[in-house]
């Protein structure tokens, strides 16, 4: 039995921790055993991810994101991901995990010309928080990176926090997995908007992960609401969206599991998804 495919990094708002849930909402929403699924604003791709993992295949996938995402994501489904210029990059990284955050930090001060596809998913695995780098032109925005981090004699948590998560192994390891299982997929680099354009097949499902609309640190905004309306007017096909709300009176309450998070151990509230369909 393979092991399932995972998520590339840590990334701010991703959803592997609820992505089985969700998925199985989407299935059942399917009109029948060929229905296209599209997975707006896909981010990391824990949706289009699950997806393939219960057998979806990735030519029924249809993935969209404005920021660098979008470019990975094309690149993995088209066959056209560099390995061997991403293979550079980890052997580039120092041996000293305490010198990996400046390392990081020279690197996306380079002027971008080429291999945004190859460079973006080691720059996020070391973003601090999670939060999303993206691309400014030629230029990596909001690149603020983590510290190799050992525990104190107060500390909650004793083991040390890499810089990288997940270490350069396992990153590699996963990303090489997705080239293969992920090979196939549809991703379009484009504004969430670009798919009002024209009528959706009537056998799609549609899920958008908008970014929170009460947190900073994402670059690419729309008009959720507007956008839900618009959809509607043109589309009769299921529609779902996550946010940290509710968006409408059927709305579902998704379950998280796990720990609740920070270095400290002292963040007192989980946070909530809700999935909303419309």
């Amino acid at each position: 039995m393979k092991d399932p495919l995972r998520v590339p990094c840590t990334y701010q708002g991703g959803k592997q921790r609820v992505a089985a849930q969700i998925v199985d909402r989407l299935l059942d929403a399917a009109p029948g055993p060929s229905s296209q699924f599209y997975d707006l604003c896909c981010g990391s791709a824990a949706i289009s991810i699950e997806l393939v993992n219960r057998g979806v295949d990735p030519s029924r996938i249809y993935m969209l994101d404005v920021s660098s995402w979008g470019c990975f994501w094309s690149a993995i489904g088209s066959g056209e991901f560099k390995i061997d210029v991403f293979d550079k990059y980890l052997a580039d990284l120092p041996s000293d995990k305490r010198e990996i955050k400046a390392h990081m930090a020279a690197l996306s001060a380079r002027p971008l010309i080429e291999h945004e596809a190859e460079l973006y998913p080691l720059l996020q695995a070391c973003s601090f928080g999670g939060k999303q780098i993206w691309r400014n032109g030629e230029r990596w925005a909001n690149a603020c990176f983590r510290d190799y981090w050992e525990p104190t004699a107060t500390s909650i948590r004793r083991s040390p926090a890499n810089p990288m998560q997940p270490s350069p192994a396992e990153l590699r390891r996963r990303i090489s997995a997705l080239t293969n299982g992920m090979k196939g997929v549809t991703c379009t680099k484009e504004d969430i908007t670009t798919i009002l354009s024209a009528p959706l097949h009537s056998d799609a499902v549609v899920y958008v992960d908008p970014p929170y609309q009460s947190t900073t640190g994402y670059a690419f905004r729309f008009d959720l609401a507007s956008f839900i309306r618009r959809f509607r007017y043109m589309n009769h096909t299921p529609l779902f969206v996550s946010e940290a709300k509710p968006l409408n009176d059927t709305a579902q309450l998704l379950t998280f599991g796990g720990a609740k998070g920070g270095i400290s151990g002292s963040r007192q509230v989980k946070h909530q998804e809700w999935l909303s369909r419309f």
